[in-house]
């Protein structure tokens, strides 16, 4: 092979070396650009909460700069926490759980004002293992032993919050039950004239679950390893026919609260009862009727459960208020 010929075959080769080399570069680079490319279609699309970078950026502009967003204030709840609470709808009506799950609550903790207002409509209402004397089976008059003692003690936990609350200590079912929630109705009617601030009222009342024997029984959960009363709310609607404009906001308020709850105490709470009276909760926007424990329960469990309940209430108050 003479020298021309040598060089022709060099120069063939070297210009197919060049070839293989500018397709392998261009390969790596479309493989490159569509991996970026799918990394950040990955951030873009991701649920999480960007990483919290330095506030020096970076200057290079080629490449996407990741900002700390914080969480949205109230964002504690989603649509998807409806699936939290089961609710017995013994009053037939339709409500849609997610929609209520996310609505604003009209609560809000910006004034010195009273915001929540307790009172107790079978006051007299008692537990067992008590040391007091009986107006009836498991029914005292002695506010120290009966549901007052648990009101008392959750208005002293949202107090203690920041969420200034008032307690009526009025036995409302004495001399007996008739009439006693029209009694409430007035008690509750002379708070909101003299405190228009008022927004909620919680009306506390102890259960009565029986065994097939008629034993009373206890209905508990557990607290950061602590015996505590289960909780039931029991919320009214317009299916009785009395004018309630409103229930669906009351509802909205405890199927919060009962979610918010139950991600720190799974069972603490029961199946929220939908029922068809109304329970004078149609006298402010986010009004309940909590049944603390039953009269197999002890007060002690029951004024755990509800110091509990203040302080998530509280928190959940306080969220709303900065949304």
């Amino acid at each position: 092979m003479d020298t021309k010929e040598r060089l022709r075959l060099t120069v063939r080769w070297m210009c197919f070396a060049l070839l293989l080399t500018a397709t392998a570069l261009r390969l790596c680079a479309e493989v490159g650009i569509q991996g970026f490319r799918q990394t950040w279609e990955r951030f873009r699309k991701s649920d999480e909460t960007p990483t919290v970078l330095t506030s020096e950026a970076p200057t290079d502009a080629t490449f996407p700069t990741m900002l700390y967003i914080p969480p949205a204030a109230g964002s504690a709840l989603t649509s998807e926490d409806a699936a939290l609470v089961t609710v017995i709808n013994r009053a037939g009506v339709s409500f849609d759980a997610e929609e209520l799950m996310c609505r604003p609550l009209p609560l809000t903790c910006t004034s010195d004002e009273p915001l929540i207002l307790i009172v107790h409509t079978h006051a007299s209402e008692a537990y067992s293992g008590g040391d007091y004397v009986e107006s009836g089976a498991f029914h005292t008059t002695d506010t120290d032993n009966n549901v007052v003692a648990v009101g008392q003690a959750l208005a002293d936990t949202l107090n203690a919050c920041g969420i200034k609350t008032l307690h009526d200590m009025t036995l409302n079912d004495v001399p007996d039950y008739s009439g006693a929630y029209e009694r409430t109705e007035e008690v509750i009617l002379r708070y909101l004239e003299e405190y228009p601030s008022i927004q909620m009222v919680i009306d506390v009342h102890r259960d009565a679950v029986t065994d097939a024997d008629g034993a009373e029984l206890a209905m508990t959960a557990s607290l950061d390893g602590q015996s505590a009363a289960q909780l039931l709310f029991v919320m009214g609607t317009d299916a009785g026919g009395l004018p309630h404009p409103n229930w669906q906001g009351n509802l909205a308020l405890a199927m919060q609260l009962q979610a918010y709850c139950t991600k720190s105490a799974p069972n603490l709470f029961r199946e929220l009862s939908l029922r068809g009276a109304r329970y004078n909760e149609h006298l402010t926007p986010c009004s309940v009727l909590l049944e603390v424990g039953a009269a197999g329960n002890t007060l002690d469990e029951a004024i755990r459960s509800v110091e509990f309940l203040g302080e998530k209430l509280a928190e959940l108050i306080q969220m709303n208020s900065e949304s």
